[in-house]
């Protein structure tokens, strides 16, 4: 296997490590994107007909990344209206800051925002001058403007799609990362895979009280409903633009992660990231009865690297 370069939708793991690289530490996205647990498994919203290859939730895993890499960091959050212009211009005049969640619909130098309502997304603000916030947004837009009326909006979670975001946070940023401990890769990899445990855990206490299926449960859902042949514009979007793409990546990821004294593990996610890289293709090219083969392949994975995970 060799590595695969290239763009990727890794939003929260990019801005992570441009905060990082402030601090002069250069830790690559693709690690911090493993070790956010983002990537694990699969959900099905019954409510929307919506999946996710993911169980995790992007500002919590970040959070667990830069503590299993051994950094210290300043958060903040609050569900409380009041004076967001005057916590987050403060904030971003003494450090560079990352925000996130943030609602695209609001980020107005993107060309197609008006049509991105609902997705979630991360940016690293390090400016502000005249009610105009400057950031790196690891989108493609760098040195971009946006006001600070815009942002506020953005940073209210109350729409976003992804239904493991708390509804009712107002604003969420980082600042100030600090190097407390420098651990092996090895200390890494049990702290992850501890982390990784936590995750399908905490979704198998959820998803029994809501309307959700998750695993190869979702998967399966998935399959069936593609087969049914009335997919609806919103998930044949998120599958063709976003889902298997980025699916693939992160096993890749994942895969190059666990490789070494996790063989098993890495091989698994190696067999993963081809299988969502074809779905991805068939997608495209809307073959749907080859890609519910694939999905079943891709749902007999997930039990096999849960149950390695637990072993």
């Amino acid at each position: 296997m060799f590595t695969y370069i290239g763009n990727g939708a890794y939003c929260y793991s990019n801005s992570t490590s441009m905060l990082l690289d402030t601090v002069g530490e250069r830790i690559p996205a693709e690690s911090i994107e493993v070790l956010s647990g983002v990537g694990l498994g699969a959900l099905w919203f019954k409510e929307d007909n919506m999946v996710f290859f993911s169980n995790g939730v992007p500002h919590i895993g970040v959070s667990k990344a830069l503590d299993i890499l051994g950094f210290t960091i300043t958060e903040h959050s609050s569900i409380d209206s009041s004076n967001i212009e005057g916590i987050l211009t403060t904030a971003i005049k003494q450090h560079p800051v990352l925000l996130g969640p943030l609602d695209m619909g609001y980020l107005r130098y993107m060309p197609n925002h008006s049509y991105l309502h609902g997705c979630d997304h991360y940016v690293l603000a390090f400016g502000i001058e005249n009610g105009v916030v400057r950031l790196h947004d690891p989108a493609g837009y760098p040195y971009a403007m946006l006001p600070m009326e815009d942002l506020i909006k953005a940073s209210k979670t109350s729409h976003l799609q992804y239904r493991l975001y708390p509804h009712d946070m107002t604003y969420h940023y980082w600042c100030a990362p600090k190097r407390v401990k420098h651990p092996s890769h090895q200390e890494i990899c049990v702290e992850a895979i501890r982390y990784f445990r936590q995750v399908y855990n905490d979704i198998e206490k959820q998803y029994s009280e809501r309307n959700w299926l998750i695993g190869s449960d979702a998967i399966a859902e998935l399959k069936r409903y593609i087969l049914g042949g009335d997919i609806n514009p919103s998930l044949l979007g998120h599958l063709t633009h976003f889902a298997f793409q980025v699916g693939a990546r992160r096993a890749l990821n994942f895969s190059e992660f666990f490789r070494g004294e996790y063989g098993g593990l890495a091989e698994i996610k190696l067999l993963q990231s081809e299988v969502y890289g074809r779905c991805h293709s068939l997608a495209v090219n809307s073959d749907w009865l080859m890609i519910g083969e694939a999905l079943s392949h891709l749902a007999e994975l997930e039990i096999k690297f849960q149950e390695a995970i637990f072993t």
